[in-house]
């Protein structure tokens, strides 16, 4: 596991440092007033370090409330290594030193990636509860699996597939988003009967009064899981709804 404590320094002092740098830059070019194409590349950097430099603080002030980083470590080392690398990838898209088509199907790879860390580490949390939910956990991987594997090529070689290519991702995809509902649902059954376990899943804040026991909800990162497949299958059933009605 990467030590968070060090790499957030580092990530964080090299785009301070590349903030500095880009933002003198900027201001010199004002001052003499000289804009062109490379004037205006200087000011999308500096626009990219800061959009970046926001979003790691982001994860940091998260991890600080609902101590994110302890509950859903795997994930987040995934997440600030693809932030990392979508630092790197704008920077070399922005100064075309990589094709701006190739951009766009890194920053869907890491999409696709950084969705799958968060839907895996969560179901990870519902192992080990019971011996039905370890079943539907270890199935859901496979077909998570699958649905990334086959996603990859329709990202970087979508018109080259075949229409049967894309009615079994949809299939996968109904089958993995059903699976993973399901286990959150029985996961919550599971905590509901045993409230003294404790619960990864629920975020650390506590709504207190006078009149009733500490309130907790689930955590944000599950609802956006749970959004995510739902929107995953859904528009699974409306692509095989369109196909069915236009035959």
């Amino acid at each position: 596991m990467i030590d968070f404590a060090e790499f957030k320094k580092f990530f964080l002092f090299n785009l301070i440092g590349s903030l500095i740098i880009s933002a003198l830059v900027a201001v010199i070019t004002v001052l003499i007033g000289n804009f062109n194409e490379v004037t205006g590349r200087v000011f999308f950097t500096l626009f990219m370090v800061i959009v970046h430099s926001l979003i790691s603080l982001c994860f940091i002030w998260d991890n600080e409330k609902e101590n994110t980083f302890e509950r859903l470590g795997f994930f987040i080392n995934i997440l600030f290594i693809i932030i990392v690398l979508s630092f790197l990838t704008s920077i070399f898209g922005i100064w075309r030193l990589i094709p701006g088509e190739t951009v766009w199907h890194l920053y869907q790879t890491y999409f696709v990636f950084g969705f799958a860390s968060l839907h895996g580490d969560i179901l990870s949390k519902a192992l080990n509860k019971e011996n039905y939910m370890d079943l539907i956990v270890y199935i859901n991987y496979l077909f998570m699996t699958i649905v990334v594997l086959m996603l990859l090529p329709a990202i970087y070689s979508y018109n080259s597939l075949g229409e049967i290519f894309f009615r079994i991702l949809g299939a996968m995809a109904i089958i993995d988003g059903t699976l993973s509902i399901l286990t959150i649902i029985f996961y919550k059954l599971f905590m509901n009967k045993h409230p003294k376990v404790e619960n990864p899943l629920q975020n650390g804040l506590e709504e207190k009064t006078s009149a009733k026991a500490p309130r907790r909800g689930l955590s944000t990162w599950v609802w956006i899981l749970i959004i995510y497949l739902a929107i995953q299958v859904l528009s699974s059933l409306a692509f095989f709804g369109k196909f069915l009605f236009l035959r």
